[in-house]
């Protein structure tokens, strides 16, 4: 009776781990996926026709820190999977450019990296 009761336990226990771990790698599939298309795919922080907003970049300010407060005022999902973007996208010789920008929520991370971003002058 007590062998049965310890075998049936084992298996309950066993069945219990295995499908916290079957669900821990779909939560972390399904993350995964999601930060991806959000860094990658026409990620917008809101629908069209979305809401005009001033956004100032000063000079000096470093890429994550922009990335930080377009986040904070709501024009991007992701600071992170902004920041990737705007590393992944940007070409060599481009830099932020400091000024007050326009932008909608409803601009794609990037349509926000074409206005922020241009070509550092040569000459």
């Amino acid at each position: 009776m007590l062998r049965t009761v310890r075998t049936i336990l084992i298996i309950l226990l066993n069945i219990i781990f295995y499908s916290l771990v079957v669900f821990g790698g779909v939560q972390l599939c399904r993350a995964g996926y999601s930060f991806a298309y959000e860094a990658l795919g026409d990620t917008t922080a809101d629908l069209p026709p979305g809401e005009n907003k001033q956004f100032t970049i000063r000079k000096g300010q470093d890429d994550f820190t922009v990335a930080k407060n377009l986040e904070e005022q709501d024009l991007i999902k992701n600071k992170y999977s902004f920041y990737l973007r705007m590393k992944l996208q940007r070409e060599e010789g481009t830099s932020l450019q400091e000024g007050v920008y326009t932008l909608n929520t409803s601009m794609s991370y990037e349509e926000i990296l074409g206005q922020v971003v241009s070509k550092k002058r040569t000459g």
